[in-house]
């Protein structure tokens, strides 16, 4: 608890992070479910016994919409038990019963109206958002974050492509900047700059840039990429798994620029002030020394520079030290800067696709310029490589 802090305006949780990335998962639960009662057939609610086994063990996907809705409910009642637990909530929690009743029972002849449980999941979703936000702030930003996620990140037509990121990555990336410190680590920050990156591809999409991919390329890949922030943000997929050798050598190869960089600025800093006195003053005690000592000129350029290098290392020792220690504590804030800008680069997979696909279109040949007849024949052409 010491490393990833805790909201002092509550109880402290047993485990802060487990009840964060539980809510996180809770919202996208809840996004999901209404997401799949509002496009399911109704006829698909009902079901019914299957007259043969099926050929083998049916996976999610083959679920019928009755036993998928179930299985949601059973989600948020489990999710809503582990968050009780954390946060040590004794008293009513949100109750998934009156959706429950909502659903068909099995073999009912007619087809289910799917208004009254969506009506009853939106009126769950209301009461677990503030039971949430009453147990804790952080629990309920969390819940908010994991279901505006998933909303972003739902498939559909242009229009609803700007729109879901019209301005809500704002304030997704605020909630990302709130819950950083109980987060998995560097999984707030990528995924913001992940996050930037599609809201601006979106953005030129829409505005017809050529070098982006459409909208509906855009809106097929973000499905994909949404289930990457999810990975992240839960733990299930640490983003420096994602980095390979080549990642590393970039970021020590920016790293040593930067240190380079600041090791220069720091010198220049401390030159005339620090180090233009203590070396006027060390030349003037050498060579008062050297002139009083007794003997040879042998002797005495020997004791000149006997005494010249203790001052160099008495004046590297003052020196060092604190530079050392300044060095390490801002070397961690690039590496981590480094860290995550390459991170967010290998996390937005599914638009580099995009876009990759965008480049290999093949585009129509330029028509070739006509011969210039009034150029000198002793004017070498431009060729490819003089172009810049």
């Amino acid at each position: 608890m010491d490393e990833i802090g805790h909201d002092d305006a509550y109880p402290l949780i047993r485990d802060e992070r487990a009840c964060i990335v539980t809510a996180l998962r809770l919202g996208w639960w809840m996004a999901d479910a209404y997401h799949h009662g509002q496009h399911a057939e109704p006829r698909a609610f009902v079901e019914a016994r299957p007259a043969v086994p099926p050929a083998k063990l049916s996976n999610l996907t083959e679920m019928s919409a009755h036993r998928r809705m179930r299985m949601y409910l059973d989600g948020v009642d489990v999710a809503l038990a582990q968050i009780a637990d954390l946060t040590r909530h004794t008293g009513p929690m949100p109750d998934t019963s009156a959706a429950r009743t909502l659903l068909p029972h099995l073999g009912q002849p007619d087809p289910a109206d799917p208004v009254p449980l969506l009506l009853a999941l939106d009126e769950l979703n209301v009461e677990v958002l503030r039971w949430a936000m009453a147990a804790n702030h952080r629990v309920g930003l969390a819940y908010r974050l994991g279901r505006s996620v998933a909303d972003t990140v739902r498939a559909g037509d242009v229009a609803q492509l700007l729109r879901q990121f019209g301005g809500r990555q704002i304030q997704i990336s605020r909630w990302l900047d709130e819950l950083a410190s109980v987060l998995p680590p560097y999984s707030a920050a990528v995924v913001r700059r992940s996050l930037a990156a599609w809201a601006s591809a979106v953005d030129r999409a829409g505005h017809g840039d050529p070098t982006e991919p459409t909208p509906a390329a855009l809106s097929r890949a973000l499905r994909g990429q949404g289930d990457l922030w999810r990975d992240v943000l839960t733990g299930g997929l640490h983003p420096r798994d994602l980095l390979d050798e080549e990642d590393y050598a970039v970021i020590a190869r920016n790293l040593i620029i930067r240190d380079r960089r600041l090791v220069a600025q720091a010198a220049r800093g401390i030159f005339w002030p620090v180090l233009v006195p203590l070396l006027l003053v060390l030349f003037a005690v050498v060579g008062v020394s050297a002139a009083a000592a007794a003997g040879s000129p042998t002797t005495r350029a020997t004791v000149a520079l006997v005494g010249l290098g203790a001052g160099l290392a008495a004046i590297w020792r003052s020196v060092s030290g604190p530079a050392l220690a300044v060095a390490g504590e801002v070397n961690r804030p690039l590496l981590d800067s480094e860290l995550t800008t390459r991170m967010a680069l290998r996390l937005n997979r599914p638009l580099t696709t995009a876009r990759a696909a965008v480049k290999a279109t093949p585009r129509t040949r330029r028509q070739r310029r006509p011969e210039d007849g009034s150029r000198s024949k002793y004017v070498a052409r431009v060729s490819r490589v003089d172009l810049p």
